[in-house]
C-alpha cells in the first residue's frame, strides 16, 4: 500500500492521547499516525504524564486514546459497570452513541444482566450487550495481551497468574543459589517506580502485585474463573425476604496477620466498615456489589454474613479482587478495632483520586499505621530516592502463612532506569525475574526466549486483556460513526503488531477476550484492516484514488447490465411491431416441482 495521501478524502484532524511512560503505546503511535494520514486524517499526538492522562480521560479531551480492557477477573461485568463512572474514559467516550442506543440505555442493560438469576438468560443478555457496543465502533481493538514472565532457571515451579495484575510467587522453589530473589516487576505497563503505601483499600499509586502479596480476601480467583477458598473455607447462599440474598462465610481458623493479630470475624467486619462506609463506598462505585450490599455482620459462631438488597450474580467474583475488599490487620488501623469509619478511616489522605477529593470533606482519612495482611509475603523495608520513587523494596516470606509457605526467603524489588538495564541484569545473573508488561519490550522478551533459554525460562499467560484505541463520541470529528468506522478500517494493525511485537501478541477484532465469561461470541462486522472500505467511507469525492478496485468493478458490471437490458427492451418493441410472439409456450410436460 502506498504511503501517499488521498487528497480526495475528507481532511480531518484528531487528538491522540497516550501515556508517556508506556512503551507499548509509544511503539505503535507512529504506525497509527502514518496509516491515518493516508486517509487525509491528521493525528495530533499528545504524550501525557499519568496525571494529565487521567484528566484527559475524565474531561473527554481526546478523539483517540490508547488504553486496555481490565482483564480477568473484571471482564465483562465490572469493566462495563465502570462505564457509569465519570472518572473512567469509557464514560466520556460513550456520551453520544449512535441512535437509537444511548449511554443510559446501555448502562441499564449492564445493570440488569448482573441481577439476572436464570443462567440460561445470562448468555443471551450479554450477547446483546456486546453486540450493542460493537456496532457503535467506539473501540478499535488492537491486540490481545499475553503477560510475559522471564525467570532465571535457578528457580522453578513458577506459575503464571490467571489474572492480569498479580505475580504469584509463593509456589516458586529455589533450585540453586540464594533464597533471596530479585525481581523487576511491570507496573501498569511501565518500568517500576513505586509500590505506593500498599494500602489494600485504595488504588493508584498502590501497585496491585504488591497488595496481592500482602493481603487476601474471603475468596480467591482461580484458573478459568474458579472461585477458590481463601480466608473463608466455605460459604452458602440463600434467598431472603424482599428479594435479596444472604451469603454466609465460614472463616478460616488459626490464621494470623503479619503483626501477629488474629484473623476473625471482628477483623473482617472492621475492614468492610471502612471500605463500605456510607461516604467512602462512593469511591468503589465501579463494583456492582457496592450498590446492593446492605449489611455485613458476625454470628455468635464467628461466621461472616453478607446481605444484599437484590440478587447479584458476580458477588463472589468481585470478592476475589485484589482490592479494596481485602483485609488489613486490625492493629494497623489508627484506633485498632475501635477505629471509626468516618473519624479515622483507613483511607490515606489525598489518595482517593482527583474525582473524589470531595469525600475527604466528610470523612477523616487516618490511613493505616503500616502494611500488614495475611498474605504469603510481608513488607520489610524500602529505599527511596530524592524524587520519592522506590529504588528497592524488600519483602520477607510469612513463615506462619496458612497456605504453602514460600520457598523464597526475601523478595527484593529492584528499580531500573531502562529496559536495556533490565535485560543486562537478567543476563549477568543479578536479576532473577522480570514480570509483566513494562520491564522488557516484546522484542526483548522474544530474543531472550529464543537466544538465552539455557539460563532463562520465558513464560506467557493466556490472553487476559485487549489493547484498544478508544474513540470519543462526544468530540468532533469522532462523534460521527462513519469517521470511527473509517479509522477502524484504515489502521493496518496486523503489520505493525508483527513488526513491533515479534509475534508475542496477535491482532484482535472485538472489545473483550473470548476467554472472559460470556464473551465467546462472534460479532460482525469484523473491525479489521480494510483500506478500500475505509476510503469508500471517508473519501466521497470522485478521483483517481477515491474508488476502490472493487467499487470500480461493481460500477462496470452495473453498466453492462444496463446496456443488456436496454438491448432487450429495443428487441421486444421491434418484435411487438412485427406481430411475433416474444415468449413461445413450452412444448415439454409440466414439472412436478
Amino acid at each position: 500500500m502506498s504511503d501517499s495521501i488521498n487528497k480526495n478524502c475528507r481532511a480531518l484532524t484528531v487528538d491522540f492521547v497516550l501515556r508517556d511512560d508506556d512503551p507499548e503505546m509509544a511503539a505503535v503511535e507512529d504506525d497509527i499516525r502514518r496509516d491515518l494520514l493516508k486517509l487525509n486524517i491528521q493525528v495530533n499526538t499528545r504524550m501525557l504524564n499519568a496525571s494529565d492522562y487521567g484528566d484527559a480521560e475524565r474531561n473527554g479531551d481526546f478523539n483517540l486514546l490508547f488504553t486496555r480492557t481490565w482483564g480477568a477477573p473484571y471482564d465483562p461485568h465490572t469493566y462495563l459497570n465502570s462505564w457509569a463512572i465519570p472518572a473512567h474514559v469509557e464514560y466520556a467516550a460513550s456520551a453520544q452513541m449512535h441512535p437509537p442506543l444511548t449511554r443510559e440505555d446501555f448502562l441499564t442493560k449492564v445493570k440488569n444482566v448482573q441481577r439476572e438469576t436464570d443462567p440460561s438468560k445470562l448468555q443471551q443478555q450479554w450477547t446483546e450487550i456486546l453486540n450493542d457496543i460493537h456496532q457503535q465502533a467506539i473501540f478499535l481493538p488492537l491486540w490481545g495481551t499475553r503477560i510475559p514472565y522471564v525467570v532465571s532457571r535457578r528457580l522453578t515451579d513458577f506459575t503464571p497468574s490467571p489474572q492480569a495484575f498479580s505475580y504469584p510467587l509463593e509456589s516458586v522453589r529455589i533450585v540453586e543459589g540464594s533464597a533471596n530473589v530479585t525481581i523487576a516487576p511491570g507496573a501498569g505497563g511501565s518500568l517500576f517506580e513505586s509500590v505506593g503505601s500498599m494500602n489494600p483499600h485504595q488504588y493508584f499509586p498502590n501497585q496491585l502485585f504488591a497488595q496481592a502479596w500482602l493481603y487476601e480476601g474471603l475468596v480467591a480467583y482461580g484458573q478459568d474463573g474458579e472461585i477458590l477458598p481463601a480466608l473463608a473455607t466455605q460459604w452458602s447462599t440463600e434467598e431472603i425476604e424482599g428479594g435479596g440474598q444472604r451469603v454466609t462465610f465460614v472463616l478460616r481458623k488459626n490464621v494470623t496477620f503479619h503483626d501477629g493479630a488474629a484473623w476473625n470475624c471482628a477483623a473482617a467486619k472492621l475492614n468492610f466498615d471502612h471500605v463500605l462506609s456510607d461516604i467512602v463506598r462512593e469511591r468503589h462505585g465501579y463494583m456492582g456489589l457496592t450498590a446492593i450490599l446492605q449489611s455485613w455482620t458476625c454470628t455468635d459462631a464467628g461466621e461472616f454474613v453478607l446481605e444484599t438488597s437484590e440478587p447479584f450474580y458476580p458477588l463472589l467474583q468481585e470478592l476475589t479482587y485484589i482490592r479494596p475488599l481485602t483485609f488489613a490487620s486490625p492493629n494497623a488501623f489508627a484506633q485498632g478495632l475501635d477505629s471509626h469509619p468516618d473519624q479515622h478511616n483507613s483511607c490515606n489522605p489525598g489518595d482517593f483520586g482527583s474525582s473524589w477529593t470531595h469525600l475527604e470533606k466528610e470523612v477523616t482519612c487516618a490511613g493505616l499505621k503500616y502494611p500488614a495482611g495475611t498474605g504469603p509475603f510481608k513488607y520489610v523495608s524500602r529505599v527511596t530516592n530524592d524524587d520519592g520513587k522506590d529504588t528497592q523494596v524488600v519483602f520477607a516470606r510469612h513463615d506462619t502463612y496458612w497456605g504453602t509457605v514460600p520457598g523464597i526467603e526475601n523478595l527484593i524489588i529492584q528499580a531500573y532506569d531502562s529496559t536495556e538495564d533490565v535485560e543486562a541484569a537478567l543476563l549477568d545473573g543479578t536479576l532473577d525475574m522480570a514480570l509483566g508488561v513494562g520491564p522488557l519490550t516484546a522484542k526483548q522478551v522474544q530474543a531472550l526466549k529464543f537466544s538465552h533459554s539455557d539460563v532463562l525460562d520465558v513464560r506467557h499467560s493466556d490472553v487476559l486483556q485487549h489493547a484498544l484505541v478508544v474513540m470519543n463520541t462526544g468530540k468532533s470529528p469522532t462523534d460521527e460513526i462513519t469517521v470511527r468506522r473509517a479509522i477502524t478500517h484504515g489502521i493496518d494493525k496486523n503489520t505493525f503488531i508483527q513488526n513491533e511485537f515479534a509475534g508475542l501478541e496477535q491482532p484482535v477484532a472485538q472489545l473483550l477476550p473470548f476467554t472472559a465469561p460470556y464473551c465467546d461470541v462472534d460479532l460482525s462486522p469484523k473491525w479489521s484492516y480494510d483500506f478500500e472500505k475505509a476510503q469508500l467511507i471517508n473519501c466521497p469525492v470522485e478521483g483517481d484514488n477515491s474508488l476502490s478496485s472493487g467499487a470500480i468493478a461493481g460500477i462496470a458490471i452495473g453498466g453492462l447490465a444496463f446496456v443488456a437490458l436496454l438491448i432487450f427492451v429495443v428487441r421486444l418493441v421491434q418484435a411487438e411491431k412485427q406481430g411475433k410472439p416474444v415468449f413461445a409456450p413450452s412444448t415439454k410436460g409440466e414439472s412436478n416441482m
